[in-house]
């Protein structure tokens, strides 16, 4: 007779995204999350492929969990205010609703930082994430030159692509701890562009 699992897999999930968020993967090994999520090693390689599958898991839960409101704030908003509602809602905590500036900065910046492109699976769930900010991204600067908001001399495509490095590296100044009263200075920088 099979044992009735005695964890709950979105609370396994949970601790795993706060484990890797706060230390990254290579720093997360496998006691340490066992550990962290309440559940034992037999349990972390049937139930979650291991220490690698777990952490796969814990990419898409941050996607759907963390970094939802700012796709949201992009597909739901029009023109350049959208753009400024997403880099403001990156750097304030009570806006939106969302998580805000973490001095974690973001899992997935993080990752891409300490992986690379080295691993297939991760990207399969990185790559759909930062494609549609992107894709946004241009949308929005389209209709902010329709609009006259934004210059028209600008490429949406390449002007999108600047603007999602830029949001990525401004979850790395959160890592790195820049203080939080740059952050202001750093929004109106990019949205000059």
């Amino acid at each position: 007779m099979a044992r009735t699992a005695s964890y709950d897999p979105a609370t396994v999930v949970q601790a795993a995204m706060e484990l890797f968020w706060e230390d990254g993967f290579a720093a997360s090994d496998v006691e340490r999350l066992t550990r962290a999520a309440g559940v034992n090693r037999h349990s972390l390689y049937k139930a979650f492929d291991g220490k690698a599958g777990l952490f796969r898991r814990a990419l898409g839960h941050y996607v759907t969990e963390i970094a939802a409101p700012f796709i949201a704030v992009l597909e739901q908003g029009s023109g350049l205010a959208a753009i400024h509602d997403y880099f403001l809602m990156a750097s304030d905590p009570a806006h939106h609703g969302a998580p805000g500036h973490d001095r974690r900065g973001c899992l997935l910046a993080n990752s891409v930082i300490e992986l690379g492109r080295s691993d297939p699976a991760v990207n399969a769930v990185l790559d759909p994430y930062y494609a549609r900010i992107e894709q946004q991204f241009a949308r929005l600067i389209a209709e902010g030159q329709r609009r006259g908001e934004i210059r028209a001399a600008l490429a949406p495509a390449a002007t999108a692509r600047w603007l999602l490095i830029t949001s990525q590296g401004m979850g790395v100044a959160a890592r790195h701890q820049a203080p939080t009263d740059a952050i202001p200075a750093m929004i109106r920088a990019a949205l000059m562009a």
